[in-house]
């Protein structure tokens, strides 16, 4: 088997809580050799919880495949080993509020001087210009300002926060794409760099449709709960022991349902003919698949909706998932060995590559765990240079 697709490729992840991690996560798994650089004390998602052993369960989801080494990026010997960092890197992430790259003393410019061929990614609330560039940004705040929570929930009820950080994901993706983007450029002109992508830009991104929608058409989104805008039936539904989401979305998979459901005549209905009379209706057509279901069970009715080729999907908690034997068969659900604890299952590598498939070569790391390898052996420190660094408190 060969190595991964990245492999070769070196990353100085200096970045913390989740889209940056993301990124440097997406770029470990697919072979590259990553060094998380985190302050003495560990960086800020470290000490959120859930915890276990007093380390955060999300540095542990988004650490793995890296190597991680301290820096005191206060302390004024850290701009040396910021210079070997940048100078040994082909990739560099930074989710810094926009400035403070540049307070530390390394420009991109400046950072270019040291290393013309760095990709220099910068993740951050609202990008690294603009009028609102100097706001902190997190994810609930890109949900909100872009109109996503707007859109989100029921009618009846306040906006909605997504169940997840989807932006910061989003925002990571975007930023490994950017990566993979300005490495490609890289291998025909052997220059690098910057990549500028923010939380609140991702989010919009996610809006698609809505924005030439109310140009034309001046149409804000709706909150509609489970149901979707523009088809029906599209909504979630209770079973016995649980709930299903169902999509009959056109007039063949309409016809289907009312098949499954042995109630043909609803096909023919004059008030349910197409796609449109049905999203006018959706409340009535709700309420007949509501009482159907009622009588099945979570699993019986997945089945049988499957038999007549409706696509659906059980509601599942994440205790379902791990257990879920499609998931473990291909390799998304995976078990990481945390150094204190003992193996821990997280997800999995999403991308999956035939020839060059990613794999899992570190496990989570401790704060520092790899400091002595990667000071003395990476960045060519003598061991006296590296004590010294550890009595100055500078690692």
């Amino acid at each position: 088997m060969l190595n991964g697709a990245l492999n070769g490729i070196k990353v100085v992840d200096l970045s913390r809580l989740i889209a940056g991690p993301y990124c440097g996560m997406l770029l470990a798994d697919m072979g590259a050799e990553v060094i998380k650089v985190e302050k003495l004390t560990g960086e800020d998602t470290r000490h959120v919880p859930p915890l276990v052993e007093q380390d955060s369960l999300y540095t542990v989801a988004l650490n793995r495949n890296k190597r991680a080494i301290t820096l005191d990026f206060r302390h004024q010997k850290s701009k040396d080993v910021l210079t070997r960092l940048f100078k040994w890197a082909d990739i560099i992430i930074e989710n810094f509020r926009p400035g403070t790259l540049e307070k530390m003393g390394f420009k991109t410019d400046q950072i270019h001087e040291i290393n013309s061929s760095a990709i220099i990614v910068r993740c951050s609330g609202f990008g690294q210009t603009g009028p609102l560039k100097h706001r902190p940004g997190f994810d609930p705040i890109a949900q909100a300002m872009s109109g996503l929570m707007n859109m989100t929930g029921r009618s009846e009820d306040p906006p909605l926060l997504s169940g997840t950080s989807i932006i910061d994901y989003s925002t990571g993706m975007h930023a490994a794409i950017g990566a993979l983007s300005a490495l490609h450029h890289r291998n025909r002109t052997n220059r690098g760099q910057v990549i500028d992508v923010s939380l609140y830009e991702s989010a919009v991104s996610m809006l698609v449709s809505a924005i030439p929608n109310y140009h034309l058409n001046q149409s804000i989104p709706k909150r509609t709960g489970n149901q979707d805008r523009y088809s029906a039936p599209a909504n979630t539904y209770q079973t016995k022991d649980g709930w299903i989401y169902l999509n009959a979305f056109n007039d063949r998979l309409w016809l289907k349902l009312c098949k499954a459901m042995q109630m043909e005549d609803l096909a023919t209905d004059e008030r349910y003919e197409n796609v449109s009379l049905r999203v006018q209706n959706v409340n009535e057509i709700d309420d007949i698949i509501q009482q159907w279901l009622a009588e099945y069970n979570r699993e019986e009715a997945a089945e049988l909706l499957d038999k007549y080729g409706i696509p659906c999907g059980p509601v599942q908690s994440v205790g379902d998932l791990l257990s879920d034997e499609h998931l473990r068969e291909r390799e998304q659900i995976i078990n990481v060995n945390h150094p204190t604890v003992g193996e821990i299952p997280v997800s999995g590598i999403t991308i999956k590559l035939s020839d060059t498939p990613g794999k899992i070569r570190y496990d989570p790391p401790l704060i520092g765990q790899h400091n002595q390898e990667v000071y003395l052996n990476e960045l060519g420190f003598e061991e006296e240079e590296f004590n010294k660094l550890k009595e100055d408190g500078v690692i």
